[in-house]
């Protein structure tokens, strides 16, 4: 299959998964209330490390090794038994550290019910074997089969959850959705492959699977940690006003993500060519793309975000809006950190710099959390996230300035926070005035387009939004 049809169905399962969110969402939290939302996120993220644990770096040892070898059926098949093999005996150690952890943490004996839930996750995501399927290109068949269990998903949920008591059936049906997807792929593997005793030595994997298993561990504990470690020291209130309050921020940043994702084949293409200039140039279009996004959507949400949070969430979720208003400055951040990392660093093969800026992201978000977490609940954790952000973004922008001697952009940032400042107070000065909060929303909304459109036009003279236009009039 080609590039461009892999392209197409990767982005419709990437959309996907949002558009889930977006029809769900809602629902579930004026049905579940904000404490029983962050139940089962909380009891979701704890698991979910362990399955980060139980998988380590086999997604991308497991692609790039699949892939390589994808022709040779016999090759194959050793391969696939070798990498199985080892994501086997770590998923046994994960099972057996959470099995004690329910018996013996006191703050999750409450949860035990639903820990079982997770457990049966945690097996299952053994077999789910995405790794196998991408580095067989199967993009086709990972979206089929993804869009109609997610599907099914979707209406169980309206059927199945009626009242804030169905908690635990929201958590079983998020169970039940990897443990379909995972024996779908189990029946449908024995097209390509068959398991084997008599594979390749695991010796030769051992090495690649630690490293970016812990590159993969140190990256979400300090983007994840947050959501687990208010379960532990706070409530579950706390946890509902967390979790809910960077759902937004969530789906924002992921087609930040894509965006950097894409561009980075075409910028390791130009470093392979030695066009180094274009490299930079490339660069610096994709900081003024970010900025044309990041500043409008910063003071949407720093003005009319919360009356957007009570309208995709409802009432109760009041200790979210703050929360909220404190991260909204990551869609710039993260942004910037992900152009650093994924365009520059990564595809200089700088890998190492990226796991030690990892690690000190890890070590800040671990000393922070305890710093202010536990004292200060979901606005703790909002501080938190945007601290340790900015030390990651810091980090990498001080070793790419010493290395490459590439300036980041200061004068162009700084000419779009003068530019922005007047439109954020104004939006803010509507806000307070008007009365009806959806109704401010939709006024802040319209002079956010108009001031963007004039400024980015011509005061700020951004190339990309000048392409855009020329695109739009043709």
């Amino acid at each position: 299959m080609g590039l461009q049809k892999n392209f197409i169905y990767s982005s419709i399962l990437t959309t996907s998964t949002y558009v889930v969110s977006l029809v769900t969402y809602p629902y579930l939290s004026r049905t579940l209330g904000v404490s029983n939302i962050g139940i089962v996120n909380f009891i979701d993220n704890l698991v979910n490390y362990f399955i980060f644990f139980s998988m380590m770096g086999i997604m991308t040892v497991g692609v790039r090794e699949i892939a390589a070898i994808r022709n040779n059926p016999t090759e194959l098949s050793k391969t696939f038994s070798s990498l199985f093999s080892l994501t086997a005996g770590s998923t046994l150690l994960a099972v057996t550290i959470l099995w004690v952890a329910m018996y013996t943490v006191a703050t999750l004996e409450p949860y035990q019910d639903l820990l079982y839930f997770g457990l049966v996750k945690l097996v299952f995501n053994l077999f789910l074997m995405e790794w196998f399927f991408i580095g067989m290109e199967e993009f086709q068949y990972i979206t089929r089969r993804s869009l109609f269990i997610r599907t099914l998903f979707v209406i169980s949920v309206f059927i199945f959850i009626k009242d804030a008591s169905d908690y635990k059936i929201l958590f079983l049906l998020m169970v039940s959705m990897v443990v379909a997807n995972a024996l779908v792929n189990l029946i449908y593997s024995k097209k390509f492959v068959k398991f084997s005793f008599h594979s390749k030595d695991l010796r030769l994997y051992y090495k690649p699977f630690i490293i970016m298993g812990i590159y993969v561990l140190f990256t979400n504990i300090y983007t994840t940690l947050n959501t687990v470690w208010l379960g532990f020291v706070t409530d579950t209130v706390q946890v509902g006003y967390f979790t809910t309050a960077t759902k937004l921020h969530t789906l924002i940043i992921a087609f930040l993500t894509s965006f950097s994702n894409i561009l980075f084949p075409r910028v390791s293409n130009l470093l392979a060519e030695g066009k180094e200039h274009e490299f930079w140039s490339k660069i610096n279009t994709s900081f003024d793309a970010l900025f044309l996004f990041a500043f409008p959507v910063i003071c949407f949400l720093l003005s009319a975000g919360p009356d957007l949070l009570h309208l995709f969430v409802g009432d109760g979720y009041e200790g979210s809006y703050l929360p909220l208003r404190i991260i909204a400055p990551l869609i710039l951040i993260i942004g910037i950190e992900q152009i650093l990392v994924i365009q520059i660093l990564m595809a200089m093969h700088r890998d190492n710099i990226v796991l030690r800026n990892s690690f000190i992201g890890a070590i800040a978000a671990m000393t922070l959390n305890i710093l202010l977490t536990t004292h200060f609940g979901a606005i703790g954790s909002a501080v938190v996230w945007i601290c340790v952000e900015c030390i990651i973004m810091i980090a990498s922008m001080a070793v790419i300035y010493k290395s490459y001697h590439y300036l980041f952009p200061y004068k162009r940032l700084a000419a779009y926070i003068i530019v922005y400042t007047p439109l954020l107070i104004s939006s803010l000065v509507f806000h307070s005035q008007l009365e009806n909060g959806y109704m401010a929303m939709f006024v802040i909304a319209l002079l956010i387009v108009v001031y963007m459109l004039i400024t980015e036009l011509f005061v700020l003279k951004n190339t990309i939004a000048r392409q855009l236009l020329r695109i739009t009039k043709a």
